[in-house]
């Protein structure tokens, strides 16, 4: 009787070339508890097993792979696994080769939102930078929503009674259903093409997560981030947290909060400006304060400035005058000196060659003036 006889590595590479025939290479989905998790590698691969009540199956996600899985498995976490069966000849183990996870009961449009969330992430729609601030004060205010729904009661509600001069614009939308996204964006385009408007505000109530759908959607979710004002989003429940919310400049839990942060009470806001008042007084209190000392100091400083100018100037005028004293030639006349000039014509008389005898003459004295003739003169020789 004749008979084959094969190797341990022939006999593994046979297994593994029928598994892969029989499954084809491609992609399977298998659902099973994770047991025996071991994610602790430096390399970032996973090593797990998937088991069910009646048997188990060894189970491997590469690095490259686990990266794109949304969070980390645990031991008695029922999931499903987009895998390829392989086998490792080495060991001759059989095993799955796992490219996909998700948690069980989760299926495919809640994976298809957490790649839509990825891809918006990665193009900075929910970047925090570019969030807006919401206006001081509104006037006109847009309301995405349906018009008959507890979502508008509730937002007009509470802006009429936080501030009644607040005008609401209701542009009217379908909420849910499949053609909730639509009107949804052209909802928003009729508030876009306001020039005086102030902000935006997207609600509805609370719901299934197949009644928000609509405001998971992607062209919902560009238009609300294309939106020229500020955008409030206020969909479902406090827990519930949609696309919608993360690209909007400020997400509020309910409809009233909504409404809240969109206008300011009345009262609050009076109550600010009593207290800018009150500041304002103060500073401007203070800055009359400074400047009079500054003043009181510049005016010290130009007295002592003037006050030495003067002394100063003082000191000189004596100087001067005491000079134009000794130069006065008056002030000769007080030592007993005399000026002497001729009465006729009022020449002063400096040699006594020109004087004639008997020729009238006028004494300047110190004090008063006195007439003679001329007797006699005595010339003195000529140098």
């Amino acid at each position: 009787m004749s008979r084959r006889i094969y190797s341990v590595s022939e006999l593994n590479s046979s297994i593994k070339d029928a598994i892969e025939f029989e499954f084809g290479g491609e992609t399977i989905w298998v659902s099973g508890e994770v047991s025996g998790f071991k994610g602790h590698y430096a390399s970032g691969h996973w090593y797990f097993s998937l088991k069910d009540d009646k048997s188990q199956i060894s189970a491997a996600c590469f690095r490259r792979d686990n990266q794109q899985i949304k969070f980390t498995p645990e031991n008695g976490m029922d999931v499903i696994c987009g895998a390829r069966v392989g086998v490792y000849e080495k060991s001759g183990i059989y095993q799955l080769y796992v490219s996909a996870m998700e948690p069980k009961g989760v299926g495919a449009d809640a994976l298809a939102l957490e790649k839509l969330k990825q891809k918006l992430l990665e193009e900075g729609l929910f970047d925090v930078s570019k969030k807006r601030p919401l206006p001081f004060l509104s006037r006109k205010i847009g309301v995405v929503t349906s018009p008959s729904g507890a979502a508008v009661r509730d937002v007009i509600k509470v802006v009429y009674r936080r501030s009644p001069n607040v005008e609401v614009i209701i542009s009217p939308a379908s909420v849910q259903g499949d053609s909730a996204p639509n009107e949804i964006e052209r909802a928003l385009e009729r508030l876009y093409d306001m020039e005086d408007l102030d902000l935006v505000i997207v609600t509805r109530g609370g719901g299934s997560k197949e009644d928000l759908k609509a405001f998971n959607d992607e062209g919902v979710a560009r238009k609300i981030a294309s939106s020229p004002f500020p955008v409030i989003s206020a969909v479902g429940h406090e827990v519930d947290v949609t696309i919608a919310d993360l690209v909007s400049d400020v997400r509020a839990a309910t409809p009233s909060m909504a409404a809240e942060l969109a206008v300011r009470e009345k009262k609050e806001i009076l109550e600010d400006l009593a207290q800018f008042r009150r500041r304002l007084d103060f500073s401007l209190t203070s800055r009359i304060d400074m400047f009079s000392m500054q003043l009181d100091g510049l005016a010290t400083s130009f007295r002592h400035h003037m006050t030495s100018r003067i002394e100063n100037l003082e000191r000189r005028i004596e100087n001067y005058s005491g000079k134009l004293t000794s130069l006065n030639p008056f002030g000769v006349l007080q030592r007993g000196y005399a000026i002497v000039s001729k009465e006729k014509s009022g020449e002063i008389v400096q040699d006594s060659r020109t004087l004639e005898h008997k020729e009238k003459l006028v004494l300047r004295l110190g004090k008063g003036r006195a007439f003679c003739s001329v007797d006699g003169t005595e010339n003195e020789p000529q140098a």
